[in-house]
């Protein structure tokens, strides 16, 4: 059942930012979100994120998002969509709850697994893995649908926002894709200290998709699953085999806080949030595995996700 979401990643138009998986170091991001501040009149009248690291003058605009991140965007691309189009693709998603917000826990565990991934690497939540906004569902759907979409906006007014927000404190936002600028346009940056740990998304990842317990409160497989978008024509592709680790990585880009508390050790675990989950359907051979079967010491070194990576673990 997941083979052909997860063989369609390489279809995105991000999937240069999903693969890219830089050594990110702390006491760069941390120096970077503690002083930063935006510039309304800067980026050729779009809006710049300035800062100095290391007594050099750092600069983020979304053109140079656009450009090192590799988005595949324009300027001109819309940020949202209509209500129309919004509303007519929550029953093909198999939605049974009500938005906004998009619930994760109310689609089928075919489109909840993609969300899944689409809310650990691309948006700006504080915290919890559980919902989708009216920006981030149309940032989302426009990957399934393959319609034009400006990702480089979405990302810099997320970062914008962890600036000029409300909330005085600023979070360790988007740590990955600023390490991978940094390395891009400013080379001359010292890089040494603690680097930051990241969260993998392995085998067990799966268990968040299983039931926890009986309850109305979730997906009830009333509306049956449609499969569109760019997903389908990979279902018949059959991966090559690789030589690699039975894991896979999604970088975590958002709930980093920046606080002077020592932080916990790393758990591996079935990513538990605070939704029901759903029932599972499963599709011939593929048979989730259970926790007995994940090798620990695989898990001690994560990979970057890949799309052949991703495929093994439902071998």
């Amino acid at each position: 059942m997941y083979a052909s979401p997860i063989k369609g990643l390489n279809n995105y138009k991000i999937v240069h930012a999903l693969k890219e998986n830089p050594v990110v170091y702390e006491d760069l991001i941390l120096e970077f979100w503690k002083t930063t501040k935006f510039e309304a009149l800067g980026g050729e009248g779009n809006g710049s994120i300035e800062v100095v690291v290391q007594k050099k003058n750092i600069v983020v605009t979304e053109q140079m998002i656009r450009e090192v991140l590799l988005f595949g965007d324009k300027e001109t691309d819309p940020i949202n969509h209509s209500p129309e189009v919004i509303e007519a693709l929550l029953p093909r998603l198999t939605y049974e709850g009500t938005y906004p917000p998009l619930l994760k826990k109310f689609v089928h565990p075919y489109w909840r697994l993609l969300m899944h991934m689409f809310i650990i690497c691309m948006t700006e939540n504080r915290e919890g893995t559980d919902q989708l906004n009216i920006t981030q569902y149309a940032a989302f759907i426009s990957l399934i649908t393959n319609q034009d979409y400006n990702y480089s906006k979405y990302v810099f007014e997320g970062m914008k926002r962890n600036i000029t927000g409300v909330q005085k404190d600023k979070f360790m936002m988007y740590p990955r894709f600023l390490q991978i600028i940094l390395n891009a346009r400013y080379l001359d940056l010292a890089k040494s200290g603690n680097t930051l740990e990241l969260k993998p998304m392995g085998p067990t990842c799966f268990g968040a998709l299983a039931p926890k317990k009986k309850s109305f409160d979730q997906f009830q497989g009333k509306t049956p699953l449609e499969k569109f978008g760019q997903i389908p024509k990979t279902e018949e592709v059959v991966a090559e085999p690789v030589n690699a680790p039975v894991n896979a990585e999604f970088v975590v880009e958002h709930n980093v806080q920046m606080v002077n508390v020592e932080e916990p050790e790393t758990e591996f675990q079935n990513l538990d949030s605070d939704d029901e989950g759903v029932m599972i359907s499963y599709d011939g051979d593929d048979e989730l595995p259970s926790e007995d079967e994940v090798d620990s010491t695989v898990l001690a070194a994560p990979l970057v996700i890949t799309s052949e990576n991703l495929a093994l673990l439902l071998n």
